[in-house]
């Protein structure tokens, strides 16, 4: 829920596209859109690993993309570069 985001603003956001009631796209867009939001990285994360996906998650403005299942070390170089990001 937005509010629970809000009320706790995360420094880093792994958003899945597929979720139930709004599609991970649409949420990062409305993120985006918020101003408590419009610099925390979102990275999307999805069974869908096509080119396609990856412009459409550019586009609503996800700063990376992983596909499932994610690789550790992939994901720990995200956090490095997003959260070194944040807090320089």
């Amino acid at each position: 829920q937005i509010s629970i985001l809000t009320q706790h603003q995360p420094d880093l956001i792994f958003l899945d596209i597929t979720m139930p009631n709004i599609s991970g796209y649409e949420l990062c867009k409305f993120l985006r859109r918020t101003a408590e939001f419009y610099q925390t990285p979102i990275i999307i994360l999805t069974g869908r690993d096509g080119v396609i996906d990856r412009m459409r998650a550019k586009m609503v403005g996800a700063n990376d993309f992983l596909a499932k299942p994610p690789d550790p070390n992939k994901v720990a170089q995200i956090l490095d570069k997003h959260i070194s990001d944040a807090q320089s």
